[in-house]
């Protein structure tokens, strides 16, 4: 049996660093928020291509928008169109005119977001964050009967979106990669496969203290950590496979999502037994300590 607790301290250190480092990343870089959250307009167009079937630049797909008067936010890499919000009316021309220039030309999607629906997504995406901590911390505490474990599954919660956010928060200074309603998505998913470690862990620490109940309660998380370590690599292992799969094949389209996806995935898998655990058993060692301090003064 490894002993895990032994290194607390360590594993303590890794997690606090790893957060300030995200929290610098987000304050510093701040995230690129896509046209769901800013308001605005998304086409994917294809069979952009000259006559001779050879590609066409974006440098000259922005020059064909700008020179129709559409305000461009940007063209990516399979000529996926962002722009201020813009109407089909108002869309219909530049679209003719891209028919004209490119014999194979097909308009694959047009999607409009208004400012005021993306302001509500972000209303929305805090509220859902902030009330699923809050339940859990509640639910937590209640299950296992003790208030640590719930704040530390939410400190472990709050370490794994700020792993996230502090990632894509590189990713959009260096790649100009934007957030929206996917990335949300993929974000709360892989809080939820994390969240589930953190509550099969503790599950299993109430079963070693009810089997165990004369060890103290490192030996009995060092024993849950040990009992549950494999079954949660194996499912987090299955499922950054599928993800690094749909990551080579699954195309631009939903690249993304499943990054963060995957950075959560990983992120969770480390944080149940190496944030969560440990923050149970230094504030055990505290209040352990301090009992002691207590009763040396009373005699």
């Amino acid at each position: 049996m490894i002993n895990f607790i032994k290194r607390t301290n360590l594993f303590l250190i890794i997690s606090s660093v790893t957060i300030v480092v995200s929290l610098l990343l987000v304050l510093v870089f701040g995230l690129k928020p896509g046209i769901d959250f800013t308001g605005g307009t998304v086409v994917q167009i294809s069979g952009v291509t000259t006559q001779d079937g050879s590609e066409v630049s974006k440098d000259e797909v922005s020059h064909i928008l700008s020179d129709q008067g559409v305000d461009v936010v940007s063209v990516s890499t399979g000529f996926e169109l962002r722009f201020k919000e813009t109407s089909q009316e108002q869309w219909t021309p530049v679209s003719d005119v891209f028919a004209q220039t490119y014999a194979g030309y097909v308009q694959d999607s047009f999607q409009t977001v208004g400012p005021v629906l993306g302001q509500e997504l972000v209303r929305k995406t805090l509220f859902a964050v902030i009330l699923s901590s809050i339940s859990l911390l509640f639910y937590i505490a209640w299950r296992f009967k003790d208030r640590v474990f719930g704040i530390a599954a939410v400190i472990a919660l709050i370490h794994d979106v700020l792993v996230i956010l502090g990632t894509f928060a590189l990713l959009g200074n260096l790649l100009n990669v934007e957030v929206d309603v996917m990335f949300v998505t993929a974000t709360l998913t892989a809080l939820a496969f994390s969240v589930h470690d953190t509550i099969v862990l503790f599950d299993r620490v109430r079963e070693v203290k009810r089997r165990q109940p004369k060890d103290d309660f490192e030996t009995v998380m060092n024993t849950a950590i040990n009992s549950t370590l494999v079954r949660s690599l194996s499912t987090s292992l299955s499922i950054a496979f599928v993800l690094i799969a749909l990551l080579v094949l699954g195309g631009t389209v939903i690249r993304w999502f499943v990054v963060a996806l995957l950075v959560g995935t990983i992120s969770g898998a480390y944080s149940s037994p190496f944030t969560a655990a440990p923050l149970t058993v230094f504030w055990h060692r505290w209040k352990k300590n301090k009992s002691a301090t207590t009763r040396s003064r009373n005699t």
